[in-house]
């Protein structure tokens, strides 16, 4: 499924005509899952309203190094605080999912001031599977809104990034 899910998404950022003319942060996030939420994260620093294509991706990359903190802080503050077994190992998991997620970031940035986009996009990729796999894990399991949000944020940060470094 998931590898359905990012052959739609290259085929989509590859082969999708830029419907809007002239404002950087539109035209990469209508090729995203959720545009709306994309523009609303990308959007929340305004240097991304000037920047070109390139320095675009470095504020996205900020941004995802900043959330990819904030959620690890998260899930060891839910593991701490889990009133189950259960649920405590799960969020043991999650945050070794994090760990990984923080480590792929931290090789797709220097990829990046390399200009190695395929490796970006590569790290970027692995990074989506991990958050998802903690979203699996969790799965009926916790309903906590901050983590899921935390993580679609994060998933379009990535997706963000991929389209970023296609079209440089």
């Amino acid at each position: 499924m998931a590898t359905s899910f990012f052959t739609y998404v290259l085929f989509s950022i590859l082969f999708t005509s830029t419907l809007v003319k002239g404002d950087l942060v539109t035209d990469v996030c209508i090729k995203t899952p959720v545009p709306s939420l994309c523009e609303k994260l990308l959007r929340s620093d305004p240097r991304s309203k000037t920047a070109d294509l390139e320095t675009l991706g470095t504020i996205v990359f900020n941004m995802t190094s900043d959330l990819i903190t904030s959620t690890s802080t998260m899930v060891e503050f839910l593991h701490d605080n889990a009133t189950s077994t259960e649920m405590r190992e799960l969020f043991r998991f999650c945050s070794s999912y994090y760990a990984y997620v923080e480590v792929c970031t931290e090789n797709a940035i220097g990829y990046y001031k390399d200009k190695n986009y395929g490796q970006v996009v590569n790290f970027m990729t692995k990074s989506i599977d991990e958050v998802r796999l903690c979203d699996k894990s969790l799965r009926y399991k916790d309903e906590n809104k901050n983590l899921k949000q935390a993580s679609l944020s994060l998933q379009q940060y990535f997706i963000a990034i991929i389209v970023i470094v296609i079209r440089l």
